[in-house]
């Protein structure tokens, strides 16, 4: 989807650089999608990482599963707010980890600078999403919303991406003393 974006962005712009009129809302557009799609993905991987937790219990327990998934998905902040990063820190808080402090401790800079990304994109994206002309004045002085200033968010964010999967990778494996990601009967 957001490579779609940017090929019509470019369809628009004709690849030209600079101010264009026409491309501020679809600029918007693509910060709004960007936070969408992290949000997404926060959620798909703490619902993988609920179900390896819940896949390693023992097989009295089978018929329990869907209600212990429940609960662990239970007032998750990524279903109903912003992947703001107390938000993802919260959620995988429920699942036993203390998300951020592994990430400082494994990418001390990187994490630092994907917590300004994260933030940086969701009061855009809600100040586009809201309508709010005041916050989106804001945005617009702490950086430029252009095509440039999505594309290096998103390059963070994909980092960001590989960061939490290795985490939680490693903490599953830790927790359930199986390979991280092999969701298979009996595992």
């Amino acid at each position: 989807m957001l490579d779609s974006l940017e090929a019509i962005h470019a369809q628009v712009t004709g690849g030209r650089r600079g101010r264009q009129a026409a491309t501020e809302h679809l600029n918007l557009a693509l910060f709004v999608r960007l936070a969408a799609e992290f949000q997404g993905f926060c959620r798909d991987l703490h619902d993988d990482a609920a179900i390896r937790i819940t896949g390693g219990l023992p097989d009295e327990f089978a018929g329990r599963v869907p209600v212990f998934l429940g609960v662990l998905a239970k007032n998750r902040k990524l279903d109903r707010g912003n992947a703001a990063p107390g938000s993802i820190g919260a959620d995988f808080g429920n699942l036993g980890m203390s998300l951020w402090p592994t990430i400082y401790a494994k990418y001390p800079t990187q994490g630092q600078r994907w917590n300004r990304v994260l933030e940086r994109l969701n009061q855009v994206r809600n100040a586009v999403a809201h309508s709010d002309t005041v916050k989106l004045a804001l945005a617009k002085q702490a950086q430029p919303l252009t095509l440039t200033t999505f594309r290096r968010w998103r390059g963070s964010l994909n980092a960001a991406a590989g960061g939490l999967d290795a985490v939680v990778g490693a903490y599953l494996k830790d927790l359930t003393g199986a390979s991280a990601w092999d969701i298979g009967v009996g595992n």
